[in-house]
């Protein structure tokens, strides 16, 4: 009888067994500069992916991208956005530089993550994005984030150098990942 309860109980325990991991990008910091008032500027920012994140055998379970916005500026608003790519021409640590007359054709294509959104003088704002779009990020070696950059608003202020910081870029995901095949060797032919 123990034989029997053991045979039907060992396969369902070790199908339903999974393990969870964690997998972060490094932390990246990006300046975006702005190169014209009143119109935007653009940086492309390549992030590799983890090796983890890019096997198909786990399920996601959280997936996150947590920054820093700093706008050094004692004087001026600056309205950023960032979208999500899967092509891209930049590389890690070598940002391509666009403008809304230079924009790549995939630009369309790109997945709005952060919307438009105004960041004072002089301010650091944590911000996380947890768009379900993320997901399209997983697979892949690569992806590619747009971040554009306007100014907005003057304030008073000493002028400083033009730029939006993202600091600490990471792409956080928690995976789960089950494992298959083990229960044939407790299965009731394996007993």
């Amino acid at each position: 009888m123990k034989r029997l309860v053991l045979a039907l109980v060992c396969p369902l325990l070790l199908a339903a067994c999974s393990a969870e991991v964690a997998a972060d990008t490094p932390p990246q910091t990006q300046s975006v500069p702005i190169t014209s008032v009143g119109r935007p500027a653009y940086a492309e920012v390549a992030i590799d992916l983890p090796a983890e994140l890019r096997s198909t055998s786990f399920t996601v379970k959280e997936l996150n991208a947590t920054l820093t916005v700093h706008n050094p500026s004692e004087t001026f608003r600056l309205t950023t956005s960032a979208r999500l790519s899967l092509e891209g021409s930049a590389t890690p640590g070598n940002p391509a530089f666009y403008t809304d007359q230079n924009l790549p054709e995939y630009y369309a294509d790109a997945i709005e993550l952060l919307k438009p959104r105004e960041f004072a003088p002089s301010s650091r704002t944590p911000v996380t994005i947890d768009s379900p779009e993320l997901v399209r990020a997983i697979y892949n070696k690569r992806i590619w984030v747009i971040v554009s950059n306007t100014v907005t608003g003057l304030a008073i202020g000493t002028p400083t150098k033009l730029e939006i910081r993202l600091e600490n870029i990471v792409l956080h995901a928690v995976i789960t990942k089950t494992f298959t095949g083990v229960e044939g060797a407790l299965g009731p032919g394996g007993l």
